[in-house]
């Protein structure tokens, strides 16, 4: 009964995390009442079964009632336990009056501070807030910034305090609540934000006074956030600021910052990057070096036995390892989380007497999801589960186990099978290498980098360190040698629910027992998986995805057979930006691996920051920008093998060409001799021209030129649906313009909360004014709109599509 109750509390917690609000507490209570009753009658029913004639009694089969009743009862006593821990968690909410607002807070810094090209980095515990109208939440994640948004000097890095762990701060801050882009198979940082305990976010206020308080506060967190920052400055100090070195500090203290992006990439390609961290894998394999070490160390000493058996000693020599070494990673929640998941099943197996181990994943399932049930918003909750679970399905109930190394062989195997078609639902990739990859990472990081690198940062033994660093040089060498083939990594596009259930069928075929018939069948239901995604639109049609990407603009236009990318959002920092966070995976879950063209309308950040990273990852056939040649974008090009060669062509009006029906027409910039124009009125109009409508893209053209638009274009401006200009800004969108393209939609690529105040008020009331319906993107996430009958489109806002109650 245990593994079906447990299936009924993760179904329970599940369901709640899909919830669009959080229910009132007599809703609950009435629908837990009413699944009591039911489960009452099952077991009124079962007693007058047991008093019927047995073969009358197998019709009303008591035990399967019984049983669901269970299951049932189980999954709403989870949905509620869920629902109460949410419930508590958004109360500290900060409320929405006090967002952007000067707020003087006390507290601890209880993280290793992180620092890039903008500033410092750190999480804030609050223990005194001084505004009794704007309770602060008790966990923060704050920036001091010595960086602009446009990437001026806010203040002299030299003028401002260098934070450290474990020190007491007195600060003013302006703080937001956790707010995330919404896209399809997007990241959703409001979830993560939630689960990992961050109640705001915010920046220091610098030109406030800022007080340490104290230099060192002894308290749990901040000596572990102290100890933790001391490691990593001697990992740094040995090795200095190298790729081994930031690798070193990732898989020591969990502080995965100093590594690039190409490394990521070169991670993720070959399908190790659930080792480049502090992972489960790690955590175990120390662990279990713990066992052998204290359990050795005991069987010297025969006397030690006496007191307490050998065994459970070292078990619990295992399980003070990992919590040590958890300890190290600042107990982050993906790390309590497999820490709790091993310390069950060390205390389950320390029971005398020998239990199924589905009784062992059971309970430790239930402690993981009692003590967090946010966890199964992660993928590593299910990838941690879903490999103990297959790994015991596959090599369980075997009649002779082999050798040591067969069985390692046979593990890689079957991970690697039974990951596939997971792999391909959460991130659209596969690693064809990733076996070969992982056959040499697993042991040589597990086993020879990751315990050299721990015993040298906390002894006082530099060589070990750079033994760990020349081992990880080696392996990343093999790694990017094995990268280098065309057919190392396979895009797959998001599979329907349908061929994704057939491929887990034919998974668990392969994995069933040597000698099954068969077991090769299991390769054809894999097949649904590997193709193409049928088209919906027709000659004529046209899909329009405005995606939400923060303060910046990105769309992508589809045609039957054609597909267009109109800009792609801002750079966020040196190691991260909207092409690479947003737009390249939502082009993966679609399954496109070509642009047919991609557009740049000028040369403002929020425009083309994210544009190489898409082209990196799917080259387009053509390039049309109004960006000249001395750019910063063509040197990022330079360096994108599949994109250096790529046809560029300018950006000018009298442009146009036709896809499956469907006319393409560049309306701006118009050439004019000897007339400088800002970056903003250079920006590339294109108007698309469909059967059932048109849109007209404007980058963030201003007055100026929407004054040469309607001088040229005149009448031909209309258009259904339009991006705003310039984001809503009160320089663009004047009254003629408004009214010359008098759409029916008017769409506003906004950052929550952003620090221009766009979309202006005034704006939008022009757009109202000529009955324009408006969405902004902060407010309505990614806009889809599908115009495929009759001359408006349908329209589907995506926070629409995927409420939830964290928003």
């Amino acid at each position: 009964m245990l593994p079906g109750a447990t299936l009924g509390l993760l179904f329970g917690v599940w369901l709640f995390q899909q919830q669009a609000q959080v229910w009132s507490l007599s809703v609950w209570l009435g629908w837990l009442l009413a699944l009591g009753l039911a489960a009452l009658l099952a077991h009124i029913r079962q007693i007058g079964a047991d008093r019927l004639p047995s073969v009358l009694s197998l019709s009303f089969r008591p035990l399967f009632f019984r049983r669901l009743a269970l299951i049932v009862l189980v999954a709403a006593i989870g949905f509620g336990w869920a629902q109460s821990r949410a419930a508590w968690r958004l109360q500290a909410a900060l409320p929405q009056a006090c967002e952007q607002q000067p707020l003087k807070i006390e507290g601890v810094i209880v993280s290793v501070p992180t620092r890039d090209a903008r500033g410092q980095h750190v999480d804030f515990a609050v223990e005194h807030h001084f505004d009794a109208h704007c309770p602060v939440p008790p966990r923060l994640r704050l920036h001091l910034y010595e960086q602009s948004y446009r990437h001026g000097p806010a203040q002299p890095a030299s003028t401002l305090p260098l934070l450290q762990a474990g020190e007491r701060w007195q600060f003013t801050v302006k703080l937001k609540r956790p707010h995330a882009t919404r896209n399809p198979h997007g990241f959703d940082y409001a979830a993560w934000c939630l689960a990992n305990q961050v109640g705001a976010a915010g920046a220091i206020v610098s030109k406030a006074p800022m007080r340490r308080l104290q230099a060192m506060v002894w308290q749990p967190a901040a000596i572990i956030a102290r100890w933790r920052a001391q490691v990593g400055a001697r990992i740094q100090q040995v090795l200095g600021v190298t790729p081994a070195s930031g690798v070193l500090r990732a898989l020591v203290i969990g502080d995965d910052s100093q590594i690039s992006r190409a490394d990521w990439q070169l991670f993720v390609d070959t399908g190790i990057n659930h080792l480049i961290s502090i992972s489960g894998l790690h955590i175990t394999m120390l662990a279990a070096l713990g066992y052998l070490v204290t359990g050795w160390l005991w069987r010297q000493q025969p006397r030690w036995a006496l007191w307490l058996p050998s065994t459970l000693a070292a078990r619990t020599g295992g399980a003070l390892v990992a919590v040590i070494y958890s300890a190290l990673a600042g107990f982050s929640i993906p790390t309590q989380r497999t820490l709790w998941m091993l310390l069950t099943m060390l205390g389950m197996l320390s029971v005398r007497r020998q239990l199924p181990f589905s009784w062992i994943l059971s309970v430790a399932l239930w402690v993981v999801l009692l003590l967090d049930p946010w966890a199964v918003l992660t993928p590593g909750f299910w990838l941690s589960f879903g490999a103990v679970a297959l790994l015991a399905f596959g090599m369980g109930g075997r009649l002779r186990p082999g050798p040591a190394w067969q069985a390692a062989v046979q593990t890689q195997w079957l991970v690697t099978l039974a990951f596939v078609p997971i792999l391909i639902l959460l991130f659209n990739q596969v690693s064809v290498v990733s076996p070969l990859a992982n056959a040499l990472a697993i042991p040589l990081v597990s086993l020879g980098v990751v315990p050299l690198a721990i015993a040298g940062a906390v002894l006082p033994v530099d060589a070990l360190l750079v033994l760990a660093a020349q081992l990880w040089r080696w392996l990343a060498w093999g790694l990017a040698q094995l990268s280098q083939f065309s057919w190392a990594v396979c895009y797959l596009p998001t599979p329907s629910m349908s061929a994704w259930l057939l491929a887990m069928l034919g998974m668990l075929v392969l994995l069933l027992p040597k000698g099954w018939p068969l077991r090769w069948f299991g390769f054809v239901l894999w097949l649904p998986l590997c193709l193409p995604p049928p088209s919906t639109l027709k000659p004529g049609d046209m899909r329009v995805t405005v995606l939400d990407i923060g303060q910046g603009l990105s769309v992508l236009v589809q045609t039957a057979s054609h597909s267009m990318l109109y800009d792609a959002g801002p750079i966020y920092h040196e190691e991260s930006d909207a092409g690479q966070r947003i737009v390249l995976p939502y082009l993966r879950h679609l399954g496109l691996s070509r642009l047919d063209l991609a557009v740049v309308s000028h040369d403002d950040n929020d425009h083309v920051g994210g544009m190489a990273s898409v082209l990196a990852g799917v080259p387009a056939t053509r390039l049309l920008s109004s960006l000249t040649e001395e750019a910063n974008f063509f040197a990022q090009l330079k360096a994108i093998p599949q994109a250096a060669t790529m046809p560029h062509l300018a950006c000018h009006a009298g442009q146009h060409w036709q896809w499956d029906q469907v006319s393409f027409k560049v309306l701006y910039p118009i050439e004019e001799a000897g007339i400088p124009l800002k970056d903003n009125d250079k920006s590339c109009v294109i108007q698309v021209l469909s059967a059932h409508g048109s849109l007209l893209l404007t980058g963030d053209i201003e007055q100026y030129a929407e004054q040469r638009l309607l001088a040229q274009a005149g009448e031909t401006l209309s258009s259904t649906v339009m991006t705003m200009p310039h984001h809503g800004s009160k320089t663009s969108s004047s009254p003629a313009f408004v009214q010359a393209v008098k759409p029916a939609i008017a769409i506003a690529t906004v950052g929550y909360l952003n620090r221009f105040g766009h979309p202006k008020q005034a704006v939008l009331s022009r757009y109202e004014a000529v009955g324009s319906q408006h969405y902004r993107s902060d407010q309505h996430g990614a806009v889809v709109l599908d115009f495929i009958q009759g001359d408006r489109p349908k329209v589907v806002s995506w926070r629409q599509v995927e409420p939830h109650y964290w928003d």
